[in-house]
Order: C-alpha cells, then sequence, then structure tokens
C-alpha cells in the first residue's frame, strides 16, 4: 500500500459557502503532513469531512484502501483514524485514567488490557503519577497531553491533531512538540497536523498542505511553502509568513 489516505475532489458546503472546494491529496504511511491556512480556510472542516463529522457532497476518501465516505465517526474510529479537537474535550466527572480507557473502547480488548494499555499511554504523555486526578483540575497543558492519550487508546494507524498548541505558552509548546515528535519517531504514526503557531508547526512536518478559502493551493515541503507566492497572499496579505513566531 503506497498511500494510508488519499482523498479525491472532496467538496462541502454550506448554503452558499464552499467550505471545502474540490480538494485533492494523499498520504503515506509515518509521514507527518502539516495543514496551513489562516482561519476559514477549512481545515476543521476538511478533518469533521475525514472523520465522518459531517458528511461530503462530493469527492471519496480512502483510508488504507477502503473508502470510507459515509461511515459513522466511531466506524471510522474502529478502521485506525483519531483525532483531538481545537479544545480540549475531556470527560468531567472522570480521572484521567479513566478519560483514557473510554478511548480504548473504541477497539476490543480485555477490561485488564484497557486499563494497563491506559497507564502505559498515560505515562508516554507525561502524566505518570496523575492517573486518579480529576480532570476538572488539570492545567490546560496537562489536558493537551490527555487529549492525545485517550486518542492514541483508540489504537490509531492515522492521527488528527487540531491545533495542539492553541493556549498554550512557550515552553508547554516547545514540551508538546518534542512529545508528539518523540511519539512518531517510536511508533511511526501517520500524523496530521493542524496549527498556528508556525516556529514549531514548519520544524514537526514533512510537508505541508495549504488551503485558502477552501481550496488546496499548494503542497510542498516547509521550505518552499513558506516561499509559495499564493501561500504568501493567503496566510499574510503579502508578507512571508513568520515562521519564527511562537
Amino acid at each position: 500500500m503506497s498511500n494510508i489516505l488519499e482523498v479525491e475532489h472532496l467538496t462541502k458546503r454550506f448554503g452558499g459557502l464552499t467550505a471545502v472546494s474540490d480538494v485533492s491529496f494523499t498520504v503515506r504511511p509515518g509521514e507527518i503532513v502539516g495543514i496551513l491556512g489562516p482561519n476559514g480556510a477549512g481545515k476543521t472542516t476538511l478533518y469533521n469531512l475525514l472523520t465522518g463529522f459531517i458528511p461530503p457532497d462530493e469527492g471519496r476518501v480512502s483510508f488504507m484502501g477502503r473508502e470510507i465516505r459515509g461511515l459513522a465517526p466511531h466506524r471510522i474510529v474502529r478502521l485506525g483514524i483519531s483525532r483531538t479537537f481545537q479544545l480540549c474535550r475531556p470527560f468531567v466527572g472522570m480521572s484521567v485514567l479513566e478519560n483514557v480507557k473510554v478511548g480504548s473502547l473504541a477497539q476490543p480488548s480485555p477490561p485488564q488490557g484497557r486499563e494497563a494499555r491506559a497507564r502505559e499511554l498515560i505515562a508516554q504523555v507525561g502524566l505518570a503519577g496523575k492517573e486518579d486526578m480529576a480532570v476538572e483540575v488539570m492545567s490546560y497543558g496537562d489536558q493537551r497531553r490527555l487529549e492525545i492519550a485517550r486518542a492514541l487508546a483508540t489504537g490509531p494507524k492515522l492521527l488528527l491533531l487540531d491545533e495542539p498548541f492553541a493556549g498554550l505558552g512557550a515552553g508547554e509548546i516547545a514540551d508538546l512538540s518534542a512529545l508528539i515528535t518523540r511519539i512518531h519517531a517510536e511508533t511511526g504514526l501517520t500524523v496530521l497536523l493542524i496549527e498556528h503557531k508556525l516556529h514549531e508547526f514548519m520544524k514537526l512536518v514533512e510537508r505541508v498542505i495549504a488551503l485558502d478559502f477552501g481550496e488546496m493551493i499548494a503542497d510542498d515541503v516547509p521550505d518552499r511553502i513558506v516561499a509559495h507566492p499564493r501561500v504568501i497572499e493567503a496566510y499574510i496579505g503579502g508578507n512571508a509568513p513568520d515562521t519564527e513566531a511562537a
């Protein structure tokens, strides 16, 4: 299998607004691919289409050679696509361990296996010792780590991260970026990443897909993306993106 994900002519309209317009791209196993674009470019709508939260009007999505258009989100998760969200969504009233165990319900496994795997993932994301903590008293940075652990508990082959650095300070961003890099290196997991913190974004990704008003305007390596005329025009109106910005 040469591509883990194939997106062909994907289109989504909301009334008179075309949020995603004729988007086509592929992702190879083990890649970290960035989705870049200004607010309103269609990035999160694209994620919602890939994960079954909303249906496309046109186009197809193939994951590991299987057409997944029209499948419910829980079926797509079981096939091996998981995601995080722009805003942390922990299950309030539950502990860290319980939150991660919920993620493991996506795949069949004995209860004792779920708990052991949850504890392993909690340690992997740097939350060891906080298994019994109530999620509502966690710091926002720790909630971001919990989101990743819970997504990993579903057993994904493709992980979609939606602005994982949002709301974090510079030190927290550097630490979380290092965590994502380490997880990718240790597991070979394929990752799609939306992020506005361009400095860390460009260091993490191997390839960038740029969107503007729902249209794909570029697909290239980071060094060429930041000099691409249409990306410059779309993203900051005539000046090259500042990849040194926090």
